[in-house]
């Protein structure tokens, strides 16, 4: 096995046989990311606290409230033995790689050494995290922090018969935080039969976005009917269910904490799963599909299928015999197809509507208890649609292509109705994809790299003309004078941000009713603010929260917001996609500088034409995290300047 690093700190993972690709591949990532890897490792295992103390309990008691060992026993068991063999050499690299430098690791090295059940670990843990992320605070507090809208994705690919240059195109664009178990590495393998390069959550195993010789797929997010919430009448320690009073089933935790004091936990279950308090006080149970019930076991396994196949409708067939617990995949392949496939643990209730996931159910009714999900062969799924391409902007699979998916063809609640859209990016998207007859690599970039902030040409000049009135002369100027681009010269843009932010509370739809007029049509953009008044009371706040951070009203979006840190920092551009717009970052306001914190990571276009493949991308943040990494260049200038840099070929 060898391995050679790139100018961006990229490793190239050569061996004879894909066990000595998995050993390098684990041994390459101990290398730029061991010490967060550790700690995610730590984490998942729910023994964070007895290594590293205080800071770690909150997550290691809600792992022990919510039984989540007996859940990761249950996924461990049910991985086949060609998975064990390669997660045993990926974790024999990894710990290879630290054993020869007893820095590696940093204070996290009381994790090692790393084993294949962690890897399962942190793989349920991150579904599991992904699964709250739709919640509301229905079950838990909102996701997110300061600044952090979430997480999301666009995604395009456009046939060859679609494409100005006769070959398909996939632009793989996800949008994520740049922490924790979210943050991604990128790497190549080849090893005979397998050449494959791509990205994946650090402390995975092999590629999970990615492309080879023949084919490339990327992964979006829609709003999923994955996580159940059910609101329990408790009396002492029973809840009423059918109307009778049943008895919590429970078991007692002890959770250790290094240098305090241990902490016991009580886990409590009922018939629907393991029972919690809502941030408002409620006692609740939730039901996650295809996490903790039904689970969905085999995504490790489905990414390394996937590597394999040659065709689009070979990969979507690699992930119905192994399915994903949730995300779309966007795909493109050597022969021309491209396509797109809703793949994601849906409860199957013949009859049931999506909004029944977004609400509270009756924790005494056992008809609104699901037992079983619907098979990935009933899920929305498109092959070279007649308009020659497909797309993702984390609406609705019913959005993939045009015409539109018909819901009626699918089972019952598996999204929101195609009136629902979550995202102003969508009609854009498609109204973009259908504006030509041909679409070229240079269409693609262009969309990507947009700044356009649309959700300001909606609702600005109702802004403007309700604010006129108030007094708040210089900051209706400066909205009036904003080019409604997040440039990094943009003025204005900095006041927009914090009033968007004040005005669309984070975690809501913003194509909802409540503040955005309804679309004219289904699927299309809303008309105008709704409540104009509110609309100005927010804009007081935006320019008293700007002034209060010490900046003036029309600051220069890029003297005020970075990317990256010092001295390698650049001025940022981009912001989140809740405002519709295509070059997505997020940003935290500080009473410094604003750093970014999340948005585009890995930007890939791919190319698969009659010579071959080309591709050509970049990585945000950057390639490593651990001290003593390999020697990278940063990539944001790249993002800055709207570049991606070349791949050698997959030779």
């Amino acid at each position: 096995m060898k391995i050679t690093w790139d100018e961006y700190g990229m490793p190239t993972i050569t061996a004879d046989d894909d066990l000595g690709a998995c050993r390098g591949f684990g041994y390459a990532q101990a290398l730029t990311h061991a010490t967060a890897i550790l700690e995610l490792y730590g984490i998942a295992r729910g023994r964070a606290a007895s290594m590293w103390g205080e800071e770690f309990v909150e997550g290691d008691v809600m792992h022990a409230r919510f039984g989540l060992d007996a859940a990761v026993q249950t996924w461990w068991l049910a991985q086949e033995d060609q998975t064990l063999t390669r997660l045993e050499a990926f974790c024999d690299g990894f710990n290879e790689a630290c054993a020869e430098d007893p820095a590696r690791g940093g204070d996290r090295r009381e994790a090692l050494p790393i084993t294949p059940r962690d890897v399962v670990a942190h793989t349920f843990a991150l579904f599991f995290g992904f699964a709250r992320f739709w919640d509301q605070e229905l079950a838990f507090p909102a996701v997110g922090g300061p600044g952090l809208l979430g997480g999301g994705s666009s995604a395009w690919a456009v046939s060859a018969e679609k494409s100005s240059t006769h070959e398909s195109l996939l632009l793989v664009n996800p949008h994520i935080p740049w922490v924790g178990p979210y943050r991604l590495f990128e790497a190549r393998t080849m090893s005979p039969g397998r050449r494959c390069h791509g990205v994946t959550p650090i402390g995975f195993p092999w590629q999970s976005f990615a492309y080879t010789s023949h084919l490339g797929w990327t992964h979006t997010v829609n709003p999923l009917p994955q996580l159940w919430v059910y609101e329990l009448e408790v009396s002492g320690d029973q809840y009423r269910f059918d109307s009778d009073l049943i008895p919590f089933t429970t078991q007692e935790h002890v959770v250790e904490v290094r240098g305090g004091d241990a902490v016991r936990v009580t886990e409590r279950r009922s018939v629907h799963g393991p029972v919690t308090e809502a941030p408002d006080g409620t006692l609740v149970a939730i039901r996650v599909a295809g996490v903790l019930h039904e689970p969905v076991t085999t995504a490790l396994e489905a990414w390394w299928q996937m590597s394999l196949a040659e065709t689009v409708p070979a990969l979507f067939s690699a992930q119905e015999r192994r399915p994903l617990p949730m995300f779309n995949i966007i795909a493109a392949d050597s022969t021309g197809s491209v396509g797109a496939a809703f793949c994601g643990a849906t409860p199957r209730r013949p009859g049931g509507a999506f909004d029944d996931s977004r609400r509270r159910l009756p924790g005494d009714d056992p008809a609104q208890i699901w037992e079983r999900l619907n098979p990935p062969s009933s899920l929305p799924k498109v092959i070279d649609p007649q308009c020659g391409w497909v797309q993702n902007v984390n609406e609705t699979p019913w959005w993939f292509c045009d015409p539109p998916l018909d819901p009626t063809d699918y089972p019952d609640g598996i999204a929101p109705d195609p009136a629902q859209i979550r995202d102003i990016r969508s009609p854009l998207s498609r109204a973009a994809m259908s504006r030509s007859p041909r679409i070229s690599p240079h269409d693609l970039l262009d969309l990507k790299w947009s700044t356009r902030v649309h959700l300001a040409d909606i609702v600005l000049d109702d802004l403007l003309t309700a604010a006129a009135s108030e007094d708040l002369g210089e900051a209706v100027e400066v909205l009036r004078r904003w080019d409604r681009h997040a440039e990094a010269g943009s003025r204005g843009y900095l006041l927009f941000h914090l009033w968007a932010h004040d005005h669309f509370p984070v975690g809501d739809v913003v194509m909802d009713d409540s503040r955005l007029g309804t679309a004219r049509e289904a699927g299309g953009l809303p008309t105008g603010l709704l409540n104009p008044a509110a609309a100005v009371d927010s804009l007081h706040r935006a320019a008293e929260a700007l002034a209060q951070l010490g900046r003036p009203l029309d600051a220069a979006y890029g003297d005020v917001a970075l990317i990256g840190a010092a001295p390698e920092d650049v001025p940022a551009s981009g912001g989140p996609t809740y405002f519709g717009l295509f070059a997505c970052l997020e940003i935290v306001p500080a009473p410094t500088d604003w750093p970014a914190i999340g948005g585009d990571t890995w930007i890939s276009l791919i190319r698969f034409g009659g010579q071959g493949r080309a591709a050509s991308s970049i990585l945000l943040p950057g390639s490593a995290t651990e001290p003593g990494a390999p020697a990278h260049r940063p990539q944001a200038p790249h993002f800055v300047e709207k570049v991606l840099v070349p791949h050698q070929p997959l030779a």
